[in-house]
Formats: structure tokens, sequence, C-alpha cells
């Protein structure tokens, strides 16, 4: 059973007029509270000036820790836990050495008011917690870090332009309770961030948000954690801070690489590695709903500068309630902005086509792109195919068709092909005229037909006589016979063929006027 202890040592609590600043006011005094003790400092602060309060139990100050220069506020022996439970900030100007304790902040006291994580001296918590009422906000104005367990909760630790350290290199070193969009997150301004140690392949969760402070009417909220996974177990520092608008930092989303369509102009991350040499997989997390839909992520400035450009095969997936893109091995964290983007692909419509009139064949686009982000395929015109919003439409050869297929991505790029449907017709194609004087040009005269199947042509003179033959597609008369040049004038032939994918055979005759 926990006892509740209340103090009156000489020179510790200190209540005259000069001293109006705390309640409890340590003038040079040593506090010892052991494990199982309980201490409440109600309605005011404690102020520990010049003395020790080494702390094992449980130390309850409604306002302000302030710890002055000189000052030692300690926890209790390393075996033991103490528990710091303060409504006001956390002030440590002096030497503070956390041991195994728990510094919970649960406060703010005001409506609307915010626990500061302050004074002159960077104080190496083990464990933090942020408590107090639900989607309050705690903030730096010092850097700190974190032992064991940062406890996030349903509050926003607000870093400032400083960086919360959390050095316990286990993946689970940072929790969060509630849900999206009522859950614990890390915020950050200018060079502020949230660092991670690292020692596994694991997934290190940084869970980022826009700064409540600037949240607005045209300012949105966002919370989008990012997962740095180092590929081998080798000591490392990992940083993350989510920025809105990257327009407003100059990182402008128009301007990316050729491998890009678009980059996402709602927020970006800063990533940094500032201690280490290992690579890391990096995911992103988004909303489709909220925020669009990406695929890939971008890197501004490097290696081409002042332009996001391409990071190269990305990985799809999901986690903590969103989609997820992932990029693999990463190295390079100079310039430090990064962005969801999406990739341009490609739409190949195919080889133009000739068609015997009245088959059917089936289109079969290649689309670069996973399917199941494709938002929208459209054939244009929609005239003879049998669904013009499908990747592989049949077609009927009725008539020849240039044909567009229009691709949209769910992140809005688009990629168009054209394809040439050309139908054969069951007729004989057959010039009326030839001239066969060597230049080159109509000097065979022959059927014209691509889908010829068998072929017997026959030339006749106007007194009857055969002046050719032949079986073989593709050959034609030169326009002499027994090797003598034929007299100019109309001339008879006569056809038997058939075409590839009709079954029939047809006979056809006609006239043809050679010149020179």
């Amino acid at each position: 059973m926990k006892r509740l202890i209340i103090f009156i040592v000489a020179n510790m609590i200190m209540l005259s007029a000069w001293c109006q600043t705390a309640l409890f006011f340590n003038n040079g005094a040593s506090v010892y509270m052991m494990p199982g003790s309980y201490m409440i400092v109600n309605n005011d602060s404690l102020h520990n000036s010049q003395g020790l309060i080494q702390n094992a139990g449980d130390l309850r100050v409604a306002g302000d820790i302030i710890n002055d220069p000189g000052a030692l506020l300690t926890g209790g022996p390393v075996t033991s836990t103490g528990l710091y439970d303060i409504g006001g900030n956390w002030a440590n100007s002096g030497t503070f050495t956390a041991y195994r304790d728990s510094v919970m902040l649960n406060g703010p006291t005001t409506p609307g008011g915010i626990q500061l994580i302050t004074g002159t001296q960077i104080s190496a918590f083990y464990d933090l917690i942020l408590a107090g009422t639900p989607g309050s906000s705690k903030a730096q104005t010092i850097n700190a870090t974190v032992s064991n367990i940062l406890d996030l909760r349903t509050d926003e630790l607000a870093t400032q332009q400083n960086e919360m350290l959390v050095l316990n290199t286990s993946p689970a070193a940072i929790t969060q309770s509630g849900t999206q969009p009522a859950i614990g997150y890390v915020s950050s301004l200018g060079n502020g961030t949230l660092s991670r140690a690292t020692n596994s392949t694991s997934a290190y969760i940084f869970p980022t948000g826009t700064p409540s402070a600037l949240v607005s009417s045209t300012t949105p909220f966002y919370y989008r954690p990012i997962d740095f996974s180092p590929t081998n177990s080798a000591s490392n520092i990992y940083g993350a801070r989510l920025v809105d608008n990257p327009d407003s930092d100059t990182y402008l989303v128009e301007h990316y690489d050729d491998s890009l369509c678009k980059v996402n102009p709602h927020y970006y991350h800063r990533l940094y590695h500032s201690g280490g040499g290992s690579s890391a997989n990096l995911t992103m997390y988004f909303d489709p709903a909220a925020d669009g839909y990406w695929t890939d992520m971008a890197h501004w400035g490097a290696p081409r500068s002042n332009k996001w450009n391409y990071m190269g095969t990305s990985n799809e997936g999901s986690g903590y309630g969103f989609t997820s893109v992932e990029v693999p091995n990463w190295s390079r964290f100079t310039p430090d902005p990064f962005a969801l983007a999406a990739k341009k692909f490609i739409v190949n419509a195919g080889p133009n086509q000739n068609v015997p009139i009245h088959e059917t064949v089936q289109l079969n686009a290649y689309i670069s792109t996973n399917p199941s982000n494709i938002s929208s395929i459209i054939w244009a015109p929609d005239t003879f195919l049998s669904d013009n919003t499908i990747a592989n439409p049949t077609y009927n050869a009725i008539q020849t068709t240039e044909y567009i297929i229009i691709v949209t991505d769910q992140a809005g790029c688009v990629a168009r092909d054209t394809i040439t449907m050309s139908v054969l017709p069951d007729i004989l194609l057959i010039p009326t005229a030839f001239s066969p004087n060597g230049d080159g040009k109509n000097d065979l005269f022959r059927p014209l037909n691509p889908n010829l199947k068998t072929l017997v042509f026959r030339v006749y003179d106007r007194w009857g006589v055969m002046v050719y033959e032949t079986d073989v597609i593709g050959d034609g008369w030169d326009g002499t016979y027994k090797n003598m040049k034929q007299d100019l004038g109309v001339y008879v032939w006569q056809a038997q063929y058939s075409l590839t994918g009709i079954n029939e055979t047809f006979t056809a005759s006609g006239n043809v006027t050679l010149v020179r």
C-alpha cells in the first residue's frame, strides 16, 4: 500500500512573500522518496532550486516541475521505477538523471493550453508519457531524448524546431493509443525532427503529422506515418517530419523528371540519416480518399537539381489503416525532401492489323502499370467493338477504323496509343491499267489483295490468246509474251482465288489497259 507523505523540511518549503513561484520550493535540502511513497503538490508547482530530489515513488505535481542550474533531480535506484506526474511544464535547467523513472505530462491544466518540455538543459528521459486531455499538445523548446519508451497515447508531441531522439533501438519503443484521426503523433517545424536509433532490420515507425498550431481552414491536418526498415543490424539514427504543401517551400510539384507524371501536392516528408551508414527500405503511408492514389516516391534535387526525381521501382502495400508505397534499399538522404509520386506508364495498342471482312479478332493492349492502379480504359470510337472499356475487346471487321485507347490511372496520369484495323474485302483488288516501262512504278499487273490464299491468274489479248498465267501469289504480268513486248491496248484477265479466313473459292474477270 502506498503512503502519502507530506514533507516539512527546513530550507525546503518556502512560502514567504519573496517566493511566489512554487508551493514546494527546495532551497538546498535532500529529499528522498522511497519505493511505494506518494507525494502530491496540489494546485501549484515544484521548484528544485539548489538541492536534491530523488524520486523512486509517485510524485504528482499539479503545476510545473522546475529544476534550476546546480540542482539535481533524479529517479530512484536503478532497479526501481519512479513516476513524475506533472500537470504543468517540465523545465529542466540543472541536472536530471532519469534512471528507470517515468515522466508523465498529464496536462495542460487550462483549456487550449500547451504543456512544455523546456529549460536550458537537454532532458534525458527514460519513459516519457503524454497524458491528460486526449488530443492535447506537448511542445519542446529544447532537444530531448528518451532511452526507453515514448508513449504518445492520443496526444501531439510538437518538437517545434527541436529534436526528440528515441535511443531505445527496439522497434516498439514508440507507442500510441487511439485511432485515426485521434491518435498520438509527432509534429515538427523547421529543422525539428523525430529521430530514432536502430540496430535491426525491423520496421521502425515514425508517426508524423501536421503541427496542430498550423491547422486552419486552409491547412488541413494530416497524420501520415513513415517506416524505416534498415537493411542490416548496424547502429543507425534516422529522422523524419511531415511538412504541409511542398510548393510553399519552393519544392514545386510541377517540377519533376521525365519518369514521373505527378507529385503529391498536399504534403511531403523531410527524412534524415544522422548516424550510421546503412541504407533503409522507406515506406510512406497515405489515404487514397484524402490524398489521391500514389504508386511511387520522389526525391527532390538528386540527381537532377531543382526538381522531383523518381526513386526507382516501388512496392505497393498497406498498414496502420493506410495504403503504402515502399522504396527498397535507399541510401541518399541529401537533400532531405521526399514525397509520394506517380510514375508515367505506357500503353501499346498493338500492331496495325488486316482482318478479313466479317471476321472477329481480339485486341490486346499492353498497359505497363498494375491493373489495380487503372482507373479507366476508353477506346474511341466505340464502334465495332464488344466493349470499349477493357484492354482486350473483340473487333468485328465491318469497316476499316483507326482506334485510340486512352488509359487513366488512379493518380490521374494518362497514356494513349492508336491502332488501325483494316478490313480486307472479299472482292479482288486489281488495277485497271499498268505501265511496264521499267521505272519501278506499276510495272507488273497482278491482284493486290494482301489476304490471298490461293490464286490462278490469266491474261488474254484481244484475239483470245493467253499471254500470261500464274498460280504464284505475288507474281504478275510484265507486259510481254514469249519475251516480246505486247502492244498498247486493252487486255482481258480472269482469276480464281480464295482469301484467308473465308472458306470459299471466288472467280472474277475484267479488263486492263497496257500503257507505257
